[in-house]
């Protein structure tokens, strides 16, 4: 068997498949993008901005909705200062503040002998000063539940706020969740205090599975490297679970066998023990629609 060298890979770019890549064809997504700016764009005349709860199922691209969203922000509008808070990473308050901080100033605080209300304060002045729009989007919200979240983070924000009228903030919660009630929801009370706009992010069909995964093994992987049979078998695998990331990462997985074992393309093999060694089985799977 000839083996590749150590400088020899059949990615082409490996970065096509990292949680955090945003492509720059984004696909099926576009009423829900045009959704959350209609809710956002007030705050570029002097209005409040909506708040928003962004939900669905787990990989139908709400993150990377909003990260391609706030990116254009940064890059075109300065009404606006976005802040991206991943909750599984960043629950506590003091985290939460220090990073928002640095969103602000371009650094990191110094946090020696720093509480998290001088920090808060610190955030609500800076804002107030550029009379700006502060938008934070907590992403898996969930991880913040029940209370925390309204309790410890978003009120003492809001009430902040109100000492310093020229700045404004705004939330965008995004759960995985595909239907909102009052045992789902963030929190009774944020519901009826901020009053969000739903966002739905329904589950992705078959046939825009195809489409989304073509695109990254056009982008990320050497000419070749997965046949069309072998792309069809992936697939199958793929709706099994019903979450866009984890075709993503299948692929990604499925080409590191395929180096590993010194092979030039991807086998149905390397799919089937990539897809079992990656823990994605589920007992209660959604089946995409064609």
């Amino acid at each position: 068997m000839q083996y590749l060298n150590m400088e020899e890979t059949l990615f082409c770019d490996r970065e096509v498949f990292e949680n955090d890549f945003v492509p720059e064809i984004f696909r099926f997504r576009n009423v829900q993008a045009r959704n959350i700016v209609s809710a956002i764009r007030p705050g570029a005349n002097g209005s409040r901005p909506l708040t928003l709860l962004i939900h669905g199922h787990p990989g139908t691209g709400k993150t990377t909705v909003v990260r391609r969203i706030f990116s254009e922000i940064r890059a075109t509008d300065q009404h606006f200062i976005p802040v991206y808070l991943n909750c599984h990473a960043e629950r506590k308050k003091f985290d939460i503040f220090t990073r928002i901080y640095k969103e602000l100033h371009g650094h990191t605080l110094h946090v020696t002998g720093q509480t998290a209300d001088q920090v808060l304060e610190k955030i609500a002045r800076r804002v107030h000063e550029r009379e700006a729009v502060l938008l934070v989007c907590f992403d898996n919200a969930d991880a913040l539940l029940p209370g925390y979240l309204l309790k410890n983070i978003i009120s003492p924000l809001m009430s902040l706020f109100k000492e310093y009228p020229k700045g404004r903030v705004v939330f965008l919660l995004m759960m995985s969740t595909l239907k909102v009630d009052e045992r789902q929801a963030p929190d009774s009370c944020i519901i009826s205090v901020l009053r969000p706009r739903e966002v739905y992010f329904p589950q992705y069909k078959k046939r825009q599975v195809r489409e989304i995964l073509h695109d990254r093994v056009q982008a990320g992987l050497n000419p070749g490297v997965i046949s069309d049979e072998v792309f069809t078998f992936l697939i199958r695998h793929l709706v099994k679970c019903g979450d866009m990331r984890v075709g993503i990462d299948l692929v990604k997985r499925s080409v590191m066998s395929a180096e590993r074992y010194g092979r030039s393309s991807v086998t149905e093999e390397d799919i089937t023990t990539s897809f079992e060694a990656s823990g994605y089985f589920v007992t209660d799977r959604v089946e995409c629609e064609d």
